[in-house]
């Protein structure tokens, strides 16, 4: 399946959320954070201060997972389940669906192999895999994310999405990114995923910076990514900017990007479909 993609070079990025306040008798948590605004400001009604004074650890919840956890745990609870499933994502590329109640193991996927820190060119996440935060589709009970995959060809940055039923991978995922931005200098191996991913009007938005140590070819680069054949609006929209900070506005209508330092040469933004604006160092992309 092709997929239109949007591409915003820039240098240092923030991850960004998409989610809404959570319905209290829900308490989903699909993004990082939780809101679009990122406040990890969380409601839970019945924990009120004398029921917090008798918390104490759960010795029967003892979920067993491989490798590193970077990413933030999402939370899921299915609309009419009684249950619900914790989502973790690890630096062994291997996502894993918990029982929020027992701690059993409800499934696991297999990303692919990480990457091995010898085969980057600095950095301090060994080996690499997920480490920027997931994001839940609730319409689709899917769950996108970046995974860091050791290949033949050498480290690639692939895009997932996987069902949260039972962890299956969607047809026409994953999105090889180098392989998308094949017309950009998109270099698997310089580039790293920190940043939380995001959904907003249709489009997957996955954050781009450099390892730590600042080394190789790397740009900041905000990649959009199509969740449907039919939307075309941002395909052709870009934007190259240096050393940006990502977020979304208080209605939750638009990415607002800020930039510290434009990237020589690239001052002006393509103003093309989709409604990109750009005023003293700002850029706004409405849907």
């Amino acid at each position: 399946m092709k997929r239109s993609i949007l591409v915003l070079l820039a240098g240092a990025l923030l991850g960004t959320g998409v989610s809404s306040h959570a319905d209290p008798k829900n308490q989903s948590v699909l993004s990082y954070h939780g809101h679009a605004d990122r406040s990890g400001n969380f409601v839970v009604p019945a924990l009120t201060w004398d029921r917090a004074r008798s918390l104490h650890l759960d010795e029967g919840f003892r979920p067993r997972v491989s490798g590193h956890i970077y990413a933030q745990p999402l939370y899921w609870r299915a609309p009419g389940s009684n249950s619900a499933i914790l989502i973790l994502a690890t630096e062994d590329n291997v996502v894993y669906a918990i029982d929020a109640g027992t701690g059993a193991e409800v499934w696991k996927r297999s990303l692919g192999r990480p990457v091995a820190r010898s085969s980057l060119p600095c950095g301090n996440i060994a080996p690499l895999g997920v480490t920027g935060t997931p994001v839940i589709d609730e319409s689709t009970e899917a769950i996108y994310l970046n995974a860091a995959v050791d290949s033949p060809a050498g480290p690639r940055h692939l895009v997932f999405a996987l069902s949260l039923k039972d962890g299956s991978l969607l047809p026409g995922w994953p999105v090889d990114v180098a392989d998308a931005l094949e017309r950009e200098h998109f270099v698997p191996r310089d580039q790293n995923h920190r940043g939380a991913l995001a959904i907003l009007a249709g489009t997957l938005y996955v954050p781009f910076g450099g390892h730590y140590g600042d080394c190789g070819q790397y740009h900041g680069f905000v990649v959009g990514i199509s969740l449907s054949e039919d939307n075309q609006e941002l395909g052709d929209t870009r934007a190259r900017w240096r050393h940006l900070g990502a977020g979304w506005d208080q209605h939750g209508r638009r990415v607002v990007i800020r930039s510290h330092r434009q990237h020589p040469g690239r001052r002006d933004l393509e103003r093309r479909r989709g409604g990109l604006a750009t005023r003293s160092g700002f850029a706004s992309i409405r849907r």
